[in-house]
């Protein structure tokens, strides 16, 4: 019996961060000004593991990144590749699934190691209706210098999923 409620715990753990996880990145992308720019971000960012599609687009200005299921992929990595393929990250909009809990009177989403801080401009029927447990979110990320990329990010709740 006792082996069983061993095993039970390690289940739910292992569920809850199996479950943790980046699902699509669109990421704003400054300095790219050329169509071999758009094309040499695309080539850097595919060298990452844990995407399922890329697509970056110079009349946008973004990339979009659909991440592959069970994907250890972090925001701060996937900016820190824009920023070493000679270009600046700037907002990104996340759709994630995650960990959400209440920490000094602030609600946090957890995933893969990162920690989104949901912040104050979140509609009042959004922040009402959250509750800890597993979330599946679209956040807006705010813009972070990319001397100060950490795996801290403040973020906009726009749609819950």
């Amino acid at each position: 019996m006792k082996k069983i409620g061993i095993i039970l715990v390690i289940s739910i753990f292992s569920f809850g961060s199996a479950m943790a996880q980046l699902v699509k990145v669109d990421q704003e992308v400054f300095g790219m000004d050329c169509a071999p720019c758009a094309y040499g971000l695309e080539r850097g960012l595919k060298k990452m593991g844990g995407l399922g599609s890329i697509k970056v687009s110079l009349n946008d200005g973004k990339a979009y990144l659909t991440l592959s299921p069970d994907n250890k992929l972090t925001l701060q990595k996937i900016q820190e590749e824009v920023k070493n393929n000679g270009f600046s990250a700037r907002r990104a909009e996340v759709v994630l699934t995650g960990e959400l809990c209440k920490s000094e009177g602030t609600w946090q989403i957890k995933v893969n190691d990162e920690t989104f801080q949901v912040t104050s401009d979140t509609t009042r029927e959004i922040i009402r209706s959250l509750n800890p447990g597993i979330i599946k979110a679209r956040l807006l990320i705010k813009d972070k210098s990319d001397r100060e990329l950490s795996g801290t990010w403040e973020a906009r709740i726009e749609e819950i999923m």
